[in-house]
């Protein structure tokens, strides 16, 4: 039996999860120095932030696959899903000459809002802020209350990881620190799975 989207998108995140609790397991061993535990807790935040980045991607294309097969028309998808999807044709058009142009908007309806959806990839802009966050959930009209919650900590997450990925000396000196934005991480990503699992309930999904 193939699996659902959610088991599908969990099965992503356990891998995750097991990946940076692997790093905190040397953070707190008793033989781990002061030395080596700036640099591995350098490592889970830039860890953290790619795993961050990198599900919400993997979240978010699960949820347009699998909203691709079960919609049969594209004019049936609230209207900011509908634009992504149609918005590489839009783009199309705007470079047509005059009379083209109008060819194509006379059939536009039937030939591209009639037809089946097909999604662009996702774009997270390689810096996943909350605002880049907070359109893409707009887009496929999902809910995730605790972003507006978390929006410092990830604000800081995103820019200190830049800083370590530029080579910069920004050092993490308390787990405590780093466990409070791995929190925030978490509740997003638990959060985003159960939104696109009940979004997926409901039409024009069903």
């Amino acid at each position: 039996m193939a699996m659902s989207p959610l088991e599908i998108i969990s099965q992503d995140l356990d891998w995750r999860e097991a990946e940076l609790g692997s790093l905190k397991v040397l953070l707190i061993r008793r033989d781990t120095t002061d030395l080596q535990k700036l640099v591995l807790l350098r490592a889970c935040w830039a860890l953290l932030y790619a795993h961050y980045e990198g599900f919400v991607k993997t979240a978010m294309t699960i949820f347009y696959d699998e909203a691709r097969k079960r919609v049969q028309n594209c004019g049936s998808l609230p209207k900011l899903t509908r634009l992504f999807a149609l918005e590489r044709m839009l783009r199309q058009l705007k470079g047509l000459p005059p009379i083209d142009f109008l060819t194509e908007i006379e059939d536009f309806v039937n030939a591209h809002h009639a037809g089946k959806p097909t999604f662009p990839e996702v774009e997270t802009k390689s810096n996943l802020w909350p605002n880049v966050f907070s359109e893409i959930l707009d887009v496929a009209d999902l809910s995730v209350p605790s972003l507006e919650t978390h929006k410092f900590l990830i604000n800081t997450l995103v820019s200190r990881r830049n800083n370590i990925a530029h080579g910069q000396r920004d050092l993490i000196t308390d787990i405590s620190y780093y466990r409070s934005h791995e929190t925030a991480v978490y509740d997003l990503m638990y959060e985003l799975s159960y939104s696109i699992d009940e979004r997926l309930r409901k039409a024009p999904y069903v």
